[in-house]
């Protein structure tokens, strides 16, 4: 399963503030020399819809939004990655193994906890949609195959907010008809090679033959490249080693009630806790997350000695959460959530049986 967050920066721009909702939306990567130096780093439907695209100079995405109400913002990376890690901890949540692969999509193996059955697996997807959804106001679209090319190249088949389901007898049939340069991980070099070979489509590249491949790409390139045009890949769903472990609620409504917000980090904690033996991990930083009836995020964090005890986790969360209410007096929380980081995994000694 390939889940794609669909157009995040721009989204979660949107979610933070009312106003520019609706239009479209430039985020920016500004060099700082001049108002107009830099790139595009994502834009919203809308704005791609104007010709405005990732990559582009922001001086020519200005020339084509002039005249035009579109919104050019720079990026806050700080607050995309607090949302990101927010999605990532909920699909962890509904998979076997993830494998995040950005900051906005993930490879989900949920092989295990569906024993092949593709309608759990749609069941799956459909509520990793809904849980972003309700949880955080976007929406993602999500391919599922048998294996992850063809995951990721059915997750952007249907954008935004879609749900593409294929079948290994669907495989072929699906991307024969695919120019070569939409095919994931082919680039603009390979593609001028192969496009200069007479080879312009995926049905193209798979009846070629291999040997002529092997003379122009090298054996291993050429192998690679046809087993694209045939939807084959057996590259495994593989985890990367944690950053930060964290647990996020919503309340049962909009409050500023310390002892409602406090019994929902106590609950947390206790997911945390499994966490914490689970990775055999230690932290030195815990935070608070806060998320407020209007959808805006505050994290709050204090550093300490190497400790694995949750204790350590509601005391310092408590804190900072008395810390937060007393400077905001007037806000209500619609979620909290929990964070460590600074973490140190134990080495333990792995038996014959796991190798």
């Amino acid at each position: 399963m390939h889940v794609d967050l669909d157009s995040f920066y721009a989204s979660l721009e949107e979610n933070r503030n009312s106003a520019i909702r609706g239009k479209p939306i430039v985020v920016c990567v500004y060099s700082g020399r001049t108002e107009e130096s830099g790139a595009v780093s994502t834009s919203n439907y809308k704005a791609r819809a104007l010709g405005i695209k990732a990559g582009m100079p922001i001086i020519l995405a200005k020339r084509i939004a002039k005249g035009k109400d579109v919104t050019f913002l720079p990026v806050d990376m700080d607050y995309y990655r607090e949302v990101s890690d927010r999605i990532m901890d909920l699909m962890e949540d509904e998979s076997d193994i993830m494998e995040q692969v950005g900051i906005d999509e993930a490879y989900l193996d949920v092989t295990e906890r569906t024993n092949g059955d593709l309608d759990k697996a749609i069941e799956i997807a459909e509520k990793i949609k809904e849980k972003i959804t309700s949880q955080e106001g976007l929406t993602a679209s999500v391919g599922i195959s048998s294996n992850k090319f063809v995951a990721k190249m059915a997750s952007d088949f249907q954008k935004p907010d879609g749900l593409t389901v294929l079948k290994d007898g669907e495989i072929i049939p699906f991307l024969e008809n695919f120019k070569v340069s939409k095919l994931h991980g082919i680039g603009d070099k390979t593609t001028k090679s192969l496009n200069e070979l007479g080879i312009e489509t995926a049905r193209d590249l798979s009846s070629y033959d291999l040997k002529e491949l092997e003379e122009m790409f090298g054996k291993n390139k050429a192998r690679l490249l046809h087993d694209k045009s045939l939807g084959i890949d057996d590259s495994p769903v593989e985890p990367k080693e944690k950053k930060q472990l964290s647990r996020i609620g919503t309340l049962k409504e909009d409050t500023k009630n310390i002892d409602i917000i406090f019994e929902k980090i106590f609950e947390l904690s206790k997911d945390m806790e499994q966490r914490i033996i689970k990775n055999n991990v230690s932290f030195r930083t815990v935070s608070l997350i806060t998320i407020d009836s209007e959808l805006k995020t505050q994290t709050k964090s204090e550093t300490m000695p190497l400790t694995k005890e949750i204790q350590k986790v509601v005391s310092v969360s408590k804190e900072l959460l008395e810390k937060y209410l007393r400077e905001n007096p007037d806000r209500k929380l619609r979620r909290v959530g929990i964070r460590i980081s600074n973490l140190e995994f134990s080495k333990i000694q792995r038996t014959l049986d796991e190798f």
